[in-house]
């Protein structure tokens, strides 16, 4: 049986090789790569962890990078596929079928994922603590701008105190006391 692309839908997707032992198929009208999770694990048990952080990957160029924003319907069972946030200073989406237990990479999101040393990390990308760690992190980052627009320049000041203040031995007695206090 010959599996269509993710994303064109009508395309024939062609083997290929993702690393040495990491087979994969791609389409070569949009470069989407169609990943089986089982070979994925397969490789990750007998994959030597490597770390590429002190390196440049010559392949990825974020100009080559795609993100399918609608979502995609898996070819083998025709159920939608669930979307999972890479990072957060990435737009990029890991689009899953949990039924088929196959992924969809835009062109582009392998080499994304070598580049952030997170090629070994695709299973924890897709789990609810990685997920909710990331909607914490957008929380705290709009809470803070928030706190920005609000307060301009004197932002700094409150963040610095803040900071003394959450180390300090007697925080819950400053805290009364500025709760309590009226100059």
């Amino acid at each position: 049986m010959s599996l269509y692309c993710y994303k064109c839908t009508n395309q024939t997707l062609s083997p290929t090789k993702l690393d040495d032992t990491l087979s994969a198929l791609v389409c070569e009208a949009c470069e989407g790569t169609y990943l089986d999770l089982l070979s994925y694990r397969t490789w990750l048990e007998n994959h030597p962890a490597v770390n590429n952080a002190n390196e440049t990957l010559d392949s990825f160029s974020a100009d080559e990078l795609d993100n399918t924003d609608n979502a995609l319907i898996c070819q083998r069972c025709r159920k939608f596929m669930l979307k999972y946030r890479i990072n957060n200073e990435h737009k990029n989406t890991i689009n899953v079928c949990h039924t088929c237990d196959d992924v969809w990479l835009d062109r582009g999101e392998w080499s994304l994922l070598k580049y952030l040393n997170m090629q070994d990390k695709l299973t924890a990308v897709m789990s609810e603590p990685w997920q909710q760690q990331l909607r914490n992190q957008d929380r705290d980052q709009s809470f803070k701008k928030l706190y920005q627009q609000k307060l301009g320049t004197d932002f700094d000041k409150v963040e610095n105190f803040a900071t003394w203040l959450s180390d300090h031995p007697q925080k819950s007695d400053i805290q009364h006391y500025l709760s309590q206090h009226k100059p």
